[in-house]
């Protein structure tokens, strides 16, 4: 589904091309003429007041496309074939077109930028060429006032160009020379890449609407199994009952990290399976990790709360690198570091279930980080976001290498606020709608979002590494996929996991 603003630009091109078909009609060409104007009123307004990073320049290309399209029409006017299969055309393809990404640098300098949206203690992540250092940009520094530091620091430094990144900071007095700064930098010579530093939030939550009760006989005895519909949707008893039957012994215990707002590590369902990577990270004041770290590696038949896809600790452990604070907020940087610390400290699986727009064209930092993860041994899998848009405008949903999570109800529909990975390289969907799991204070509650259903893909994921540890990304999704069935909203979910064949197709 198009944005708001996507949509007004088709009914404006739309007016505009049945204006200029109905050229003999005037009574029906005013109808279309008054469209026509309201919708570029309303288009035009929406980017002079918001205009945001590069609005005008959409709004500038906007207009072209809209005149060149209606000029290129009025070519055709004699003949009503060509103009109504031309107009078809450019509408299905103004249809699914993705936004245009907020990109802040373009032919070497910006628009004015939207600062708010970025960390103001350092707005800039800079990735410097090989052999370049931060005191090779002097000049620049000491003209604008800038502070710099190395942005991310990684234990192998050899698999990654991390560590040739630097976050800089541009003081108050230098806010307003912002445009000049990021033109001056890239064109000094001395960078590969440049990206704004981005505040990132978790995705808004959903609220719950029903609580429908899982059925049939558990094999687990965790007493709140009946309130988890995706116990049977994702074959959970199946693949208990197989892997007791068959004796499956893992190869490794997995390791996944929760990269979120920190894991309640003394809860009742989840201390068993929990190991520390920082004491400070081991609480969780906003309660989003805990509940996400419940349906990834919850304790199975402890008694306890609910269970997870492993039988036991011997599979998998899961740990928390906390991103988010006390109040909610984040950047892109510190998120990139909680990824290379999940990676330096051997995760098999970095889940992460937050994410925001996809404002910078290349996304380096984030790409590398995925390809440092991929190189370190982890798989990273992430939620697709809760919008209802194309999930290529969000990140880390749209950055190479990632599996792309999508959220479906208990009816395998595509929940409504799910963002659409029909685009997405790999796209997967999983339970996100009314979702039982731990919270703080071993207490459990419901949760709704693609935030949930992106650990239920880390938990068979780390379960698939416990068995098989050299496993790669694209070798999983390939099983996860080839094994899943298909939802009721078709690619825009991509296909519904099952664990039980995922497993039993893996042991092949």
């Amino acid at each position: 589904m198009p944005s708001f603003i996507s949509l007004i630009f088709i009914v404006c091109f739309s007016s505009l091309a049945l204006w200029l078909l109905f050229q003999d009609n005037k009574e029906i060409r005013k109808y279309f003429g008054t469209s026509f104007g309201l919708s570029l009123f309303g288009y035009s307004a929406y980017y002079l007041l918001f205009p945001g990073p590069l609005g005008y320049f959409k709004l500038g290309i906007g207009i072209v496309m809209l005149f060149a399209g209606g000029f290129i029409l009025n070519i055709f006017t004699s003949n009503k074939i060509v103009f109504v299969a031309l107009f078809g055309a450019a509408v299905f393809g103004l249809w699914n077109m993705p936004e245009i990404p907020r990109i802040p640098f373009l032919f070497g300098t910006t628009a004015k930028s939207d600062l708010s949206a970025l960390d103001p203690n350092f707005e800039l992540l800079v990735e410097m060429k090989p052999g370049k250092k931060g005191a090779d940009l002097e000049k620049i520094i000491k003209k604008y006032k800038l502070n710099y530091e190395p942005a991310f620091e990684v234990n192998s430094a050899d698999l990654t160009d991390l560590d040739d990144y630097l976050a800089i900071n541009i003081p108050e007095t230098s806010l307003g020379d912002y445009d000049k700064i990021v033109s001056e930098l890239q064109n000094s010579g001395l960078i590969d890449g440049l990206e704004q530093n981005e505040i990132v939030s978790l995705f808004k939550p959903v609220k719950v609407t029903k609580k429908k009760p899982s059925k049939g006989t558990k094999v687990l005895n965790d007493p709140e199994l009946d309130k988890v519909w995706g116990y049977d949707a994702l074959q959970m008893n199946e693949l208990h009952k197989f892997l007791a039957e068959k004796n499956i012994k893992p190869a490794k215990r997995a390791k996944i990290a929760i990269i979120d707002t920190g894991v309640d590590s003394h809860h009742e369902d989840l201390s068993a399976n929990f190991i520390s990577t920082r004491v400070e990270y081991d609480e969780d004041p906003q309660g989003h990790g805990t509940h996400c770290a419940g349906i990834a590696a919850a304790v199975s038949n402890n008694g306890k709360g609910v269970a997870s896809l492993f039988p036991s600790k011997e599979f998998v452990e899961v740990t928390s690198i906390q991103v988010f604070p006390r109040n909610g907020g984040t950047t892109q940087r510190i998120i990139i570091r909680g990824m290379i610390l999940a990676a330096d400290n051997g995760a098999d699986v970095l889940s992460m279930s937050l994410g925001g727009p996809s404002s910078d064209a290349a996304q380096r930092a984030y790409k590398e980080a995925v390809s440092y993860a991929n190189k370190k041994g982890a798989i990273v899998v992430v939620a697709a976001g809760n919008e209802d848009v194309d999930a290529r405008t969000k990140v880390p949903a749209s950055v190479e290498g990632v599996i792309c999570v999508a959220a479906v109800d208990e009816n395998l529909k595509k929940a409504s606020f799910s963002n659409d990975v029909s685009k997405i390289k790999m796209g997967i969907a999983a339970p996100g709608v009314n979702i039982y799991s731990s919270m703080p204070d071993s207490r459990y509650d419901y949760m709704s979002g693609t935030s949930m259903a992106t650990p239920y893909v880390a938990g068979l994921l780390g379960l698939m590494k416990s068995i098989e540890p050299t496993l790669s990304t694209e070798k999983a999704f390939s099983i996860i996929n080839n094994t899943a069935i298909k939802t009721a909203s078709g690619n825009s979910t991509g296909q519904f996991i099952q664990t039980f064949a995922v497993i039993s197709d893996l042991l092949k």
